[in-house]
C-alpha cells in the first residue's frame, strides 16, 4: 500500500471517528443514559394536559424530576418530528432514560389511576370529588349520569345512573371520557349484586332499590358501621308491621337541612313524602348514595324483635334498642336530658 494511500485511510479513519463521537454520545444520553426521577425509590406521575408540546413537557420533567440533562426530551423529540405528545397520565419509574419517557408520552402508555368517592348526601360533591381525579369536569360527569341516550343503552330504567353507582375505588384511565365512566361504574354496580346479595334481598322482600332506600337511611342513622345490621333489622320490623319508619334522617332530608341536631315536634308535620312519621313504607328514593357497608349491613340485617330506637345518652354513636314503647320513653328521656345538660336546641 503506498504512503499516499495509507494516508487517506487514516485521515478518513479519523474523520469518521470525529463523526461518530458526538453521534455515540448524543446516543448513549437518549437511549442509555438514566435521566428521570434518578435515584427515587418510588415512580412519580406526570400529566399530559391538551395542548402540551415537547418543549412544555420537557421543561416540566426536567424541573419536576431534577433531570440529570436539561433538554433531552426535546432533543429526542426532534429525531421524530411526526410524532406527538399523547393527552394522559404516566407514570415515571426510578432511573429512566429518556427514550422510555419519550416513548410512553409518545405511544400512550398510560397507567390507570385509582379513582375513589365516598359516599354521599350530595351528588354535587360526588361529581367534584371525580373530576378532581379525573381529566373531566363534573359538569360532563353530571350530564353523562343522566343522558337518556346511555342510559337506555345501559337499560338503566331511572332518569340518572346516580343510584346505580357505588362508592369505591377503581382503576380507570385519567382520560376516561363521561359516557366510559358511567357505563364502568354501572357495570361495577351490577357485578356487586351477585346472586348471593340478590338472594338476601329477595329474602327480605325487597328490591335492589329498596335496598339502597334503606341502607342510606340505616347509614344516617349512625356513624358506626357495625350497628348497621341492628338498625336494618329494627327498621324491617317496622315495616313488616305496617308501621311508619319514623326515622329521623329522612325529615332532615325533607326540611333540606341535615346540619338540624334535634327535632322538634313542629319539624315533624312537614308535608312530604320523605317524611316518614307520616308516611308509612320507604320513601320514594334514598336519602343520600349509601356505602357498599351500608348495603351490606340491609343485607346482613340482624332477625331481632326491636322496633324503637334512641340515640345513647352517652354520645357514643351507638343506640339503646327497646321492644315496648315504655322501654323507649326511658331510654329518649335519657337521652332528652343529656341533650339539656349539653344545651344543644
Amino acid at each position: 500500500m503506498g504512503k499516499r494511500k495509507k494516508n487517506v485511510l487514516i485521515a478518513v479513519f479519523v474523520v469518521l471517528v470525529l463523526l461518530l463521537l458526538p453521534a455515540g454520545y448524543v446516543y448513549y444520553r437518549l437511549f442509555q443514559e438514566e435521566n428521570y426521577n434518578i435515584g427515587a425509590e418510588k415512580p412519580i406521575w406526570t400529566y399530559v394536559y391538551p395542548g402540551a408540546t415537547w418543549e412544555s413537557i420537557s421543561d416540566s420533567l426536567d424541573t419536576a424530576m431534577e433531570a440529570r440533562r436539561h433538554g433531552d426530551l426535546r432533543l429526542y423529540s426532534r429525531l421524530r418530528p411526526n410524532a406527538f405528545p399523547k393527552v394522559g397520565a404516566y407514570l415515571i419509574r426510578p432511573n429512566s432514560t429518556t427514550r422510555e419517557v419519550y416513548n410512553l408520552i409518545s405511544y400512550g402508555l398510560q397507567t390507570p389511576v385509582n379513582l375513589t368517592f365516598t359516599s354521599s348526601r350530595n351528588k354535587g360533591a360526588i361529581w367534584q370529588s371525580i373530576s378532581r381525579q379525573l381529566m373531566l369536569d363534573s359538569v360532563s360527569i353530571s350530564q353523562a349520569m343522566s343522558d337518556s341516550a346511555l342510559l337506555n343503552k345501559l337499560e338503566v330504567k331511572d332518569t340518572t345512573a346516580l343510584y346505580h353507582i357505588l362508592p369505591n375505588t377503581y382503576e380507570v384511565y385519567w382520560t376516561i371520557t363521561g359516557e366510559e365512566l358511567v357505563t364502568r361504574l354501572v357495570k361495577e354496580y351490577r357485578l356487586f349484586w351477585n346472586g348471593d346479595r340478590l338472594a338476601s334481598a329477595k329474602s327480605l322482600g325487597l328490591t335492589q332499590y329498596e335496598v339502597m332506600i334503606l341502607a342510606s337511611i340505616v347509614q344516617e342513622e349512625s356513624i358506626r358501621v357495625d350497628e348497621y345490621p341492628m338498625i336494618a333489622g329494627l327498621y324491617l320490623n317496622r315495616l313488616k308491621r305496617g308501621m311508619p319508619l319514623q326515622a329521623d334522617p329522612t325529615v332532615k332530608y325533607a326540611l333540606g337541612d341535615s346540619s338540624i341536631r334535634r327535632l322538634l315536634k313542629s319539624h315533624l308535620t312537614i308535608d312530604s313524602p320523605y317524611n316518614t312519621y307520616r308516611i308509612t313504607g320507604l320513601p320514594p328514593g334514598p336519602i343520600r348514595i349509601p356505602s357498599i357497608q351500608a348495603i351490606d349491613g340491609v343485607l346482613n340485617a340482624v332477625s331481632h324483635h326491636y322496633i324503637y330506637m334512641c340515640a345513647k345518652s352517652d354520645f357514643s354513636g351507638y343506640h339503646a334498642f327497646a321492644e315496648s314503647y315504655s322501654e323507649h320513653l326511658r331510654n329518649a328521656r335519657l337521652y332528652q336530658q343529656e341533650l339539656n345538660k349539653r344545651k344543644i336546641y
